[in-house]
């Protein structure tokens, strides 16, 4: 079984090892502890891996808490949507520059201040569901065919179901029959995030890395994290400033990958 930051190859583990978030805390944490998604594994982290049971003791987050209640739906799917919502509200109202922004936390000061950090806006969809009674985990995706496409994202249980929803992008990806997606299920056939993007969400394609792969190619490599609500003493939630080697990274994004993706940091030699 393959764990930690280097379960996507040498490359990626550089450039987790070198995150933006603070030595330590929760957000490097979860890339510590990733379990890869594969052949070996897909049993395991489907059925023992995560705890399904309902972890959140009423009261303790009551800031959170309202929110919930304040968005929960009639059915769980309405909930899973809501949260998901709500979590692409938070980007969408976001205009701070990433040198200016601040990065970790508790899911209490991202809320508050603001966020479009992946990392961090998947984090708080992860606790709002617990929070509704839905067990949910933190995915981290990656084409490791190219550099520097990573990606953190939600799964989520409700209908009987592991479900993968993009809090960031607002897109709760499902099956034609309306059934969740899993993460799995999307790793080993990429027309499924193919067709929930281009159909259900084509206002989400235009992102850097859409001329280079599609949507599905995003889940080629898929780390699963447990976090769980009821477990915030056992992390540090330290926050940081955008650092060197992440700054270079974006400062590369903005400029469309002029002259196409690559490893800038020498991770490749």
């Amino acid at each position: 079984m393959k764990k930690g930051m280097d379960i996507f190859g040498r490359q990626y583990e550089m450039t987790y090892r070198n995150d933006t978030h603070a030595d330590g805390s929760v957000d490097k944490m979860l890339f510590e502890q990733m379990v890869k998604l594969d052949d070996s594994t897909v049993g395991y982290l489907y059925d023992l891996y995560t705890d399904l049971s309902n972890r959140y003791v009423r009261g303790s987050r009551a800031t959170l808490e309202n929110i919930v209640d304040g968005i929960k739906g009639e059915t769980d799917y309405d909930t899973v949507n809501n949260i998901v919502l709500f979590c692409r509200k938070i980007v969408e109202s976001c205009n701070i520059s990433c040198k200016d922004m601040i990065f970790g936390g508790t899911e209490e000061e991202i809320i508050e201040r603001g966020t479009y950090w992946c990392t961090n806006i998947a984090r708080v969809a992860c606790v709002l569901f617990q929070i509704a009674g839905l067990p949910s985990r933190m995915l981290i995706t990656a084409n490791t065919k190219f550099p520097y496409c990573g990606h953190n994202v939600a799964e989520v249980y409700y209908n009987q179901k592991w479900g993968v929803v993009d809090p960031n992008a607002g897109i709760v990806y499902k099956h034609e029959d309306g059934a969740p997606a899993s993460a799995w299920e999307m790793h080993k056939n990429s027309e499924i995030a193919n067709r929930v993007v281009f159909q259900e969400y084509p206002h989400t394609k235009n992102d850097g890395n859409s001329i280079f792969f599609s949507p599905g190619e995003q889940y080629e490599s898929v780390g699963i994290s447990n976090y769980y609500v009821d477990e915030k003493e056992k992390y540090s939630y330290e926050t940081s400033r955008l650092n060197d080697f992440v700054g270079k990274i974006v400062e590369h994004s903005g400029r469309k990958w002029a002259g196409g993706l690559r490893w800038i940091h020498g991770e490749d030699l």
